[in-house]
């Protein structure tokens, strides 16, 4: 296999030899996976491919591995297609054994009565296997199977539905809230930023990543950058990424939490000031305020600032407008009135005041 391949996911739909009922109809206890190929090469019948299966055995034994036992059997590749979209992907049958047979690899099914059934009404014609290669062609891991009608791999053939690589990079971006076009150094600063809040709470999600990747578990920031990023030339083998899936999916988790606790601490420091300095309204609705605070920063700060405050004499003061700007209220023009001063000039003498 070659190093410096990076393995993609490939949907593989169809077979070239149809399923083999037993002699009773009943579904068959072991059916091809993936075939032994033309002098050890599988074609298909779209022209993608050829590929290769360097060793059957490891092959075997490394999918079951990867799998935790047993590989699903679904039919139209429901699991790849159906279940992202939220549909129903249920297994016709599981596959409990691979081995190696003539070359080809092979699987042992438990059915289950769904699965029992199709069989026995001849719904579907082929098997179709999904599983890991790299740019090479060599076949990595095989995950699951289909029920289908759809043959495109020659001997066993395999009709490439999903194709995409394994990008890290991509998966902390969407973790650390970045978007898509944010390189190295953006998802290295996010990083440091948030260490900046909560240094421990950081490298205790961070630590599941770097010891996936083969890294220590106190690896930094950078270091754990540079290399996700040399996964996009390195060859990761399927036990790797369901790993690292899995890893992310629970620093993830762990992110977002520590995310909301630093919006709660920056929401709550905001409103407990505005009360201590007078800010009318605020003090009842302190739970309130803290709450759309997390949600809406900008927002909240623009309205509460606007609010009158009550100044150190007791006296209940305006909060200046955003152009600069005194507005008087009601008592402040009865005194201008009073003193036979217009309105605007003694909001000029207000607004030197405060600015005094």
């Amino acid at each position: 296999m070659s190093g410096q391949a990076n393995p993609v996911l490939n949907v593989a739909r169809g077979v070239g030899q149809p399923i083999a009922l037993n002699a009773d109809g009943s579904a068959p206890e072991w059916i091809m996976l993936i075939p032994a190929g033309d002098g050890g090469l599988i074609g298909t019948v779209d022209g993608r491919g050829p590929y290769r299966v360097a060793s059957p055995a490891t092959l075997a034994a490394q999918s079951v591995a990867v799998a935790g036992g047993r590989l699903v059997l679904d039919e139209s590749h429901s699991t790849d297609l159906a279940a992202p979209k939220g549909e129903p992907a249920p297994a016709r049958g599981w596959i409990v054994d691979v081995a190696s047979r003539d070359g080809g690899i092979w699987g042992r099914v438990e059915w289950n009565p769904s699965g029992a059934a199709l069989m026995a009404d001849k719904a579907y014609r082929f098997i179709s296997p999904v599983f890991t290669h790299d740019a090479a062609g060599n076949v990595l891991t095989l995950l699951r199977a289909s029920l289908t009608n759809t043959p495109n791999l020659r001997g066993m053939a395999a009709l490439h539905q999903v194709e995409n690589t394994m990008d890290l990079l991509a998966q902390l971006r969407a973790l650390l809230g970045l978007d898509d076009t944010a390189d190295e150094a953006a998802v290295i600063a996010k990083i440091k930023d948030l260490k900046g809040g909560d240094a421990t709470a950081l490298n205790a999600a961070l630590s599941p990543i770097a010891t996936a990747i083969g890294l220590a578990a106190n690896a930094d920031a950078a270091t754990i950058v540079t290399k996700v990023k040399t996964f996009a030339t390195d060859r990761i083998d399927g036990s790797a990424i369901v790993a690292l899936q899995s890893e992310l999916r629970d620093v993830t988790t762990q992110l977002n939490a520590l995310r909301a606790d630093k919006s709660t601490d920056a929401a709550t420091a905001f409103v407990d000031r505005a009360i201590r300095d007078g800010v009318v309204g605020v003090k009842p609705l302190r739970d309130h305020y803290i709450a759309r605070h997390a949600a809406d920063p900008a927002g909240v700060e623009k309205e509460i600032n606007s609010f009158p405050r009550i100044g150190a004499s007791g006296a209940l003061q305006t909060a200046p407008a955003a152009d600069g700007k005194v507005s008087l209220n009601a008592e402040q023009l009865n005194v201008a009135k009073i003193l036979g001063i217009k309105p605007e000039d003694y909001a000029r003498t207000l607004a030197a005041e405060q600015a005094g």
